[in-house]
């Protein structure tokens, strides 16, 4: 009768048959998704002898899955210094544990790497299109997150109270407003909604002021007066300049009319983009989107030497809102 076989290590024996056992339920506490004990009897195994890619592969999944991503990704490592035939399977896993990382250039290099090398075959190729996508829109949400967080940090509160801000100039002033479009503004609300209506305040900064407030979707009711107008607003049902009906409908009238003459079309655009937010939130108040379009072109026209052809009212409203869109250096 043949001597049965002891696998020993460190003094401690391990039985015939005890270590298959283990390998049997590791596999099974894996697929039931029991991946703390599968790990702790994979680890049982690997104790004693190397693992073959079947165990290595389950091994790593299952750290995977109890977020042990570092010792993940050296399992895959370790796979593919030794070869296996499941390649994809275990290059999936090994970017998925590098995204969890944040190792976001690492995978987008080796993805590319994959393609330019034809490594993927075409029934993975979706798949790998997949994650390359999904770790370039966590990287650009960790880009932002990282950027908002910086900000929030150097952000002075004081700087937004009435006296402190209009200290500055107005090209500081702008300034100011601009980082905040990088942080959340609800905490400093209603010193926006101060600054935009003081009657020290600038158009274009209340404006810009006003922008933020509606782009971040902030509920708060702001009067704005600016142009002899003045009306009560809630930013949360504003929409924004660029999105308002009238301004569309100029635009489409500019191009059609001017479809024949780019840099005037060009310029009337440009013009018309600065007017509509210095005048915020009225757009052009009582003007019709025609009579705007024949005299934006008029009014292009005569900076090109063209003698004047609409009303002189118009020509010095669109004077004055120029005046207004340009800002002092200092």
């Amino acid at each position: 009768m043949p001597k049965k076989k002891y696998i020993t290590k460190e003094n401690v024996i391990m039985f015939p048959g005890t270590l298959e056992r283990f390998k049997t339920q590791a596999h099974h506490y894996a697929e039931n998704y029991q991946y703390d004990l599968a790990i702790e009897a994979f680890e049982k195994v690997l104790a004693y002898e190397e693992g073959d890619e079947q165990l290595l592969s389950a091994y790593a999944f299952s750290l995977f899955e109890v977020k042990r991503f570092e010792e993940a990704r050296a399992i895959c490592e370790e796979l593919f210094a030794m070869g296996t035939d499941m390649y994809i399977e275990v290059m999936e896993l090994y970017l998925s544990t590098c995204m969890e990382l944040r190792e976001f250039q690492h995978v987008e290099a080796i993805i590319s790497q994959l393609m330019t090398e034809n490594v993927i075959p075409p029934q993975s190729f979706e798949q790998f299109e997949h994650i390359r996508a999904l770790n370039g829109r966590i990287a650009a949400s960790e880009r932002n997150k990282e950027e908002q967080t910086h900000v929030e940090e150097q952000l002075d509160e004081s700087n937004y109270l009435l006296d402190a801000f209009f200290e500055q100039s107005l090209l500081k002033q702008v300034q100011l407003l601009r980082t905040l479009q990088q942080t959340n503004v609800r905490p400093i609300a209603k010193r926006l909604k101060n600054i935009i209506e003081s009657e020290d305040v600038h158009p274009m900064v209340q404006s810009i002021a006003l922008y933020i407030l509606v782009e971040q979707e902030v509920s708060i009711y702001v009067e704005v007066s600016k142009f002899g107008h003045t009306e009560l607003v809630n930013t949360a049902t504003l929409v924004l300049p660029e999105n308002m009906e009238i301004v569309a409908r100029v635009l489409e009238l500019v191009e059609n009319k001017l479809e024949q003459e780019v840099s005037t079309c060009d310029m009337v655009q440009y013009l018309i983009a600065r007017h509509v937010l210095v005048t915020y939130p009225f757009a052009w108040f009582d003007y019709e989107a025609e009579e705007l379009v024949e005299g934006y072109i008029d009014y292009v026209h005569q900076m090109f030497g063209h003698p004047a052809q609409s009303n002189s009212e118009l020509q010095n409203f669109f004077a004055e809102l120029e005046k207004f869109s340009e800002l002092p250096e200092a």
